[in-house]
């Protein structure tokens, strides 16, 4: 019946009357009868399957008619109408919403417990992740990860796990909403091991969109109609824009941090193994300032805060809007500079191999090759380039280009880059719309080589506008580790994606045959890039498939 159930779940069957017989053939299958199954299994498969059709059809005549045709997830997924069953009521759930609640509203389950400091005896579910509720005898249990007949202290413990109730689940939250005359909407929250409360008052109103979230309203026998105004309210507000989070401010060396109580700069060693971010200290009365070290004997001390959070940003719900795939890409080249080693091309030949072939960038919604400045040279062929690119940051903002698509992409000309991957992973990642949000790329010290750097519009935006504010006094070093703390001083979250970059510098050498791969880096001999970029589209280097470039 499940199966059956399936099957017409993806069809919408059961349109009219003439299709039952077919129902039935579904049911039973064509190499078996009816007689096949025992009376009573027959008789309670036919009613789920029966049943189970008619909700569809009620769930699909309920759907707006753009939707219900085009099967958009923001409008229909996590959508089901309850019509059958006991008491005679109506229930639907939007998955991924939380509705406003108003009216009279009581709490079905008492909060979970804290791990080891409260009596999880009547709750019998733990607020914290990976806990279970264990008996030390009939006066106490509390939440722990595991449990022993003997603790440190030597006393005893049953270690009998106390469950809670009934199963705190979004089901067992809308079936006891539909039990209850007087609830018109629950609502169901996942955190915490599970919430819900019960409204007497329906409402459409969305005011957050998450996964963990599931909204049930009920109505009396009959109310499917009444019912389908709320779903077209709720359906219009799809997909939730989530707000964009607050921007810490910090504050920097030298400055006073009496008021943000939080220091921006961080110190790492030189291969970044560890970092430490700089706290801030009171000093006297009227300044607190942000030190790498302990504070002198002549400041007060008091310790005020250490350094600002990195934030990371989730992944974005099924109702919630995420950010669009569009790519900017561009690439900087020292037209008239020489290649750093002699057995290596220059970069001018490098990104004139990208022209004539049509790849990497140029792949992209929309590209760019901006003129670099000659910049000194580091014993491993890599340039030192803080200034420079805060030049090319300037000269981008100003052409503007980046405005009209939702990523821009930096990419270095040696880096064999495939845009149609990253937008997989841009899929996959589901940064919510309007985040200001750039990708760590590889699990590598900093986690942010330069060689692919990838931030979203409003970013990019925010970097423009106040990454000036990062150079302060003497600096050295590549563009990348600079790029990244001076986004995350300014509050520019990211998300991680350790998949996007394979990187020599990172010791990930070997072929280009990984298939999720975004880059590879680096390839500074046309042969070389030409044979990576076979390797990549076509799996092997030579001969090259007609994707791939002549080597």
């Amino acid at each position: 019946a499940e199966r059956r159930f399936r099957h017409c779940s993806s069809e919408a069957a059961m349109a009219s009357e003439s299709r039952l017989e077919e129902a039935h053939l579904m049911l039973v299958g064509p190499s078996s009868s009816e007689e096949d199954l025992p009376p009573v299994q027959h008789k309670r498969a036919l009613k789920v399957f029966t049943f189970g059709c008619l909700a569809v059809l009620v769930r699909w005549q309920a759907m707006p008619a753009q939707s219900a045709r085009s099967g958009a997830a923001t409008n229909s997924q996590g959508l089901f109408l309850d019509e059958f069953g006991g008491g005679g009521r109506a229930c639907i759930d939007y998955s991924g919403v939380k509705l406003a609640e108003s009216g009279v509203t009581r709490v079905l389950w008492p909060v979970c417990s804290k791990k080891w400091s409260e009596d999880c005896s009547s709750t019998g579910c733990c607020a914290d992740v990976g806990m279970k509720c264990y008996q030390k005898n009939s006066d106490w249990s509390t939440c722990m990860a595991g449990c022993s007949s003997k603790d440190p202290q030597n006393e005893s413990w049953t270690c009998n796990v106390i469950e809670s109730p009934e199963p705190r689940t979004s089901k067992t939250c809308h079936d006891r909403c539909r039990a209850d005359s007087t609830c018109l909407l629950a609502i169901y929250n996942a955190d915490g091991s599970g919430s819900c409360s019960f409204s007497q008052e329906s409402q459409s109103e969305v005011v957050w969109a998450s996964n963990n979230f599931n909204s049930t309203i009920c109505g009396p026998e009959g109310s499917a109609s009444d019912l389908k105004v709320v779903v077209d309210k709720v359906t219009a507000q799809l997909p939730f824009e989530q707000p964009l989070l607050p921007i810490q401010s910090c504050s920097w060396g030298g400055e006073d941090c009496s008021q943000t109580k939080c220091c921006n700069e961080v110190l790492c060693d030189e291969k970044f193994t560890s970092c430490f971010a700089y706290s801030c200290y009171k000093k006297t009365e009227y300044f607190s300032g942000c030190r790498s070290d302990a504070p002198p004997p002549d400041w007060v001390g008091t310790w005020l805060g250490g350094g600002r959070e990195h934030r990371s940003i989730g992944p974005a719900g099924q109702q919630v809007a995420v950010q669009g795939t569009s790519l900017y890409c561009f690439s900087v080249i020292n037209w008239n500079t020489p290649a750093p080693k002699s057995f290596w091309d220059t970069e001018a030949q490098l990104a004139n191999n990208i022209k004539a072939h049509g790849v990497s960038i140029l792949q992209c919604d929309g590209s760019d090759f901006y003129d670099g400045v000659p910049t000194p040279t580091a014993a491993w062929g890599s340039f030192s380039n803080i200034d420079a690119f805060q030049q090319i940051w300037k000269i981008v903002h100003a052409k503007g280009a980046y405005k009209n698509f939702d990523w821009t992409v930096k990419v270095d000309a040696d880096a064999v880059f495939i845009p149609s991957r990253l937008k997989m992973h841009l899929d996959k990642l589901r940064t919510p719309r309007g985040a200001r949000v750039y990708l760590e790329n590889t699990n590598f010290q900093f986690k942010f080589m330069g060689a692919l750097e990838v931030l979203t519009r409003e970013a990019l935006e925010l970097f423009l506008e106040n990454g000036h504010t990062c150079i302060r006094g003497e600096h050295s070093g590549g563009e990348d580790f600079f790029m990244k703390g001076c986004m995350d001083a300014i509050g520019v979250d990211h998300q991680s994606d350790s998949d996007l970059l394979r990187d020599k510098y990172a010791a990930q050498d070997g072929p280009c045959t990984d298939g999720w791969a975004v880059a590879f880096h680096f390839h500074k001999k046309i042969s070389s890039w030409n044979w990576c970029y076979n390797e990549a589209v076509c799996g092997v280097g030579y001969p090259p498939c007609p994707e791939g470039l002549q080597t």
